[in-house]
């Protein structure tokens, strides 16, 4: 005990050097690698990934999973990018909390805990690996995914006992119906479409201020024409003001699916909160700006009151910060046939984010007001013991109060998609970006259509104009 007395300082000021050497966001620790994916140097990124030792970090895995999964697929090694993306899942499915960090946790921060990826990111991971499977001609494997997606998000919900705001993914189902309908099983594909208009009508448009993509309605008039629903498609037909057409018979399909941007990093914010004994051995924690009131239970009045002296103590939680994209929009063309159109958006991942840590974030004030009052009351004892350990254990708390801002910084800002059709045959496809009404920049692809079937494209584009 002297001798803990007499190193106090030193101490303290080993573990203030550790946790300073923290401080910085985990966006601002992969600055290298974001540099080189903003700069479209993929290969560099890939060495990046390659040679950082962050597989080795066991606490960070899955994020080096999922950045290595989704840079292949930007290369176009959809193969390799499975491996990694089904690594991912090995690990979300596998995961189980380390009981161990989470008590080191809460006297230090949720850093220290391995990351198990927010539940929009862990249903992403089947996206890519739909994707993948598809541009693989592999519509078994692809379909397989769609459902995992469905799956998860309702492991995800029950996680949440029905209280989270975002418990049904529209875009899951759109997906499920694109990859029925390549496969042309009109059947389930009216099905899956018909859930994705109900989610995107009933939850997305007030929730996520994302609209029903006008060719979702031109699907499922279609499919429920092709698989016999005569009434439904006339139905639907009225209540869209559109008309069926069909579809030449030696069309093949084109459904191309382009990333817009990259979705939004975390950062750190706090909250102050005042901290009122309560009685019987409770105080409340309370914010009046933000109407909080949280009691918290401490054990006896001396340890109330000790805790209650500290008047106003701070306390870290993640907050997102949005990377605009630089384009606005996107269209289509093809030359050759005189054909056109625009995309629209299927699942805006910016909002979602938003909208998924504001259903934890009382959670996540919960676990930080127990973290800091568990730091206090211990620093009230050390003081009692010694005054100066105790001084130096505050400034060590103060430091070490810092928000988990790991997330998977590589999904897309937004998704957006076209579904056209085209005569089998060589097809020349511009795919136009619109940064504002004047300016455009191009991209050009071929695809090899073939007859009865789909064909998948893709393309992401990593400009984004600032943070929001």
């Amino acid at each position: 005990m002297n001798f803990l007395k007499r190193n106090s300082v030193f101490f303290c000021l080993l573990l203030m050097a550790a946790f300073l050497t923290s401080c910085a966001t985990y966006y601002q620790k992969n600055e290298s690698l974001m540099t080189a994916i903003y700069q479209g140097r993929l290969d560099d990124a890939d060495k990046i990934l390659g040679s950082s030792g962050l597989e080795k970090r066991k606490k960070d895995i899955l994020l080096y999973y999922l950045n290595r999964g989704t840079v292949y697929w930007m290369i176009g090694n959809f193969e390799e990018s499975n491996k990694y993306f089904q690594l991912a899942d090995y690990y979300i499915e596998d995961y189980k909390k380390n009981y161990a960090a989470k008590a080191l946790s809460l006297i230090s921060n949720p850093k220290v805990e391995p990351y198990a990826g927010e539940g929009f990111e862990q249903l992403m991971v089947h996206y890519y690996t739909t994707l993948n499977y598809a541009q693989m001609g592999n519509y078994d494997a692809a379909l397989v995914e769609c459902k995992r997606m469905q799956l998860k998000l309702q492991k995800i919900t029950d996680s949440y006992n029905g209280k989270n705001k975002y418990k049904r993914d529209a875009f899951v189902h759109n997906l499920m119906g694109m990859i029925y309908d390549a496969q042309r099983d009109y059947n389930n594909a009216f099905i899956a479409y018909r859930n994705a208009f109900e989610i995107y009508e009933e939850d997305y448009v007030k929730m996520l201020n994302t609209s029903t993509p006008l060719q979702l309605k031109k699907d499922l008039i279609r499919t429920a024409y092709l698989t016999g629903f005569y009434e439904e498609g006339r139905q639907y037909e009225e209540n869209f003001k559109l008309k069926y057409e069909k579809e030449q018979p030696n069309n093949g399909s084109l459904l191309f699916f382009w990333n817009n941007g990259l979705g939004p990093v975390k950062d750190e914010s706090s909250i102050n909160f005042t901290i009122l004994p309560a009685g019987n051995g409770t105080v409340n924690f309370v914010n009046t700006e933000l109407g909080l009131v949280i009691p918290f239970y401490v054990g006896n009045s001396e340890q109330s009151n000790s805790l209650a002296g500290l008047k106003i103590i701070r306390v870290a939680f993640p907050k997102y910060i949005s990377r605009v994209p630089l384009y606005q929009s996107a269209s289509y063309k093809l030359d050759s046939l005189n054909i056109q159109g625009s995309f629209e958006t299927a699942e805006n991942i910016d909002a979602i984010a938003y909208r998924s840590l504001e259903d934890r974030m009382l959670k996540e004030l919960s676990e930080a007001l127990l973290r800091l009052a568990l730091k206090q009351v211990a620093e009230a004892q050390v003081r009692k013991e010694n005054q100066g350990l105790g001084v130096a254990l505050s400034l060590v708390n103060a430091i070490s109060e810092q928000a988990d801002t790991r997330n998977w910084q590589l999904l897309p800002y937004s998704i957006n998609y076209i579904r056209v059709s085209l005569p089998k045959g060589k097809q020349r496809f511009t795919l136009r970006t619109h940064s504002d009404k004047t300016t455009m920049d191009t991209t050009n692809f071929e695809f090899n259509i073939q007859k009865g079937q789909t064909t998948i494209g893709t393309f992401q584009s990593l400009q984004f104009s600032g943070y929001r």
